[in-house]
């Protein structure tokens, strides 16, 4: 069996993984094309591009790549039409793959899956067209997409989130003895992004935060952690330890977390850390996502409860100051953060149960063309 598969950002990369790793485990004569990461390496995909140049976010970050996107856009249609794939999986990654979506349909008879839904509730809604006229099956992480899908007449397959498959609980003892942790002492965990530009935008921010936290809390340890694509920062570790090879446990062991808005901020819910969520973008990126997008907080977490769980400082709110003074009430205003966490445990009751990847894999691998 042949099957392309495409991820096109640093989360898409994990889960991606995966469910090759259980799809081969139901089939190991499985064979896999396409798009991905380090992580999906590991079950033999060999990558069309440097999967580095995929991770942009933005409208004026994507315009800058415009000319790659359009070209690998084509180079993509082209491999899938002149391959006979029994099955192509697109997951999540919407300003690339529901452009795939309409292209491949029209050049080829191959059974489309899309894993992961793109967050279409919560802007361009109309693009859900593009979903019921290429799409032959939708594969939904969320309880209230599969409820959001229903009323838009459109049947999809609900599975639960793949990151409890790959987050095993408790188990950060190793992290705690290689790294000489004293986890009777606060501890911040900052997560500046998986992208290069993100990196850009809050590595310092995070720092000077915590930093600055450090100050009024002289025994604060402060953890970083780093998706392993990530290379080439110049980091004080005198005062910073830098974690690449177990991030999330990192976020585990955290009395709080500094977390750029991603899927970081539901990990950490997940975990019952508590978390500051950031954000900083290019200024005309952030006015038109600020005219397009109708939900009302910035992270999945919050998005979620339906309520400010995990406090949101976006664009001017992201400042040493405002972050710092969160920090220091999340370490000694025991209330606010209990309050937080009992929160996060309503949000943990929303997310399903493991064995979302061998779900998506077995549903998948069911399906007759």
């Amino acid at each position: 069996m042949n099957i392309f598969i495409l991820a096109g950002e640093p989360s898409g990369d994990e889960y991606g993984a995966e469910l090759m790793k259980q799809m081969q485990c139901k089939n190991p004569e499985i064979k896999f094309h396409g798009i991905g990461g380090p992580l999906m390496a590991q079950y033999g995909l060999k990558s069309m591009v440097d999967f580095n140049k995929m991770s942009v976010m933005g409208f004026v970050e994507i315009l800058k790549s415009i000319g790659f996107f359009i070209s690998l856009e084509k180079k993509v249609v082209r491999f899938i039409e002149k391959n006979n794939f029994d099955k192509v999986v697109l997951i999540d990654y919407p300003g690339l793959n529901l452009r795939l979506c309409q292209k491949i349909k029209q050049k080829t008879n191959c059974e489309l899956f899309y894993y992961i839904s793109p967050q279409i509730w919560a802007w361009k809604e109309k693009r859900v067209e593009i979903i019921r006229t290429y799409v032959d099956h939708m594969i939904v992480i969320f309880k209230f997409e599969k409820i959001w899908y229903a009323k838009k007449n459109i049947a999809v397959e609900y599975v639960g989130h793949p990151f409890l498959d790959i987050w095993q609980k408790n188990n950060t003892e190793s992290l705690i003895r290689k790294y000489n942790i004293n986890t009777n002492q606060p501890i911040v965990t900052l997560f500046p992004g998986s992208r290069n530009q993100e990196i850009k935008k809050h590595l310092d921010l995070c720092i000077g935060a915590a930093l600055k936290i450090k100050q009024t809390i002289p025994d604060l340890q402060i953890l970083l952690g780093l998706h392993p694509n990530i290379n080439k920062l110049k980091i004080d570790k005198s005062k910073i330890t830098v974690i690449k090879d177990e991030p999330l446990k990192a976020l585990e062991i955290a009395t709080f977390a500094i977390i750029a808005s991603g899927t970081a901020t539901l990990q950490a819910a997940i975990m019952n850390t508590p978390a500051i969520v950031i954000y900083k973008m290019h200024w005309l990126s952030w006015y038109l996502t600020k005219q397009l997008v109708k939900v009302q907080f910035a992270s999945m977490a919050n998005i979620i409860a339906n309520e400010l769980v995990f406090p949101e400082l976006l664009q001017q709110k992201a400042t040493y100051t405002n972050i710092a003074e969160l920090g220091i009430q999340l370490i000694n205003d025991r209330d606010y953060k209990n309050n937080m966490i009992e929160k996060m445990k309503l949000i943990n009751s929303q997310i399903g149960e493991a064995g979302a990847s061998e779900r998506t894999a077995q549903f998948i691998l069911s399906q007759k063309s």
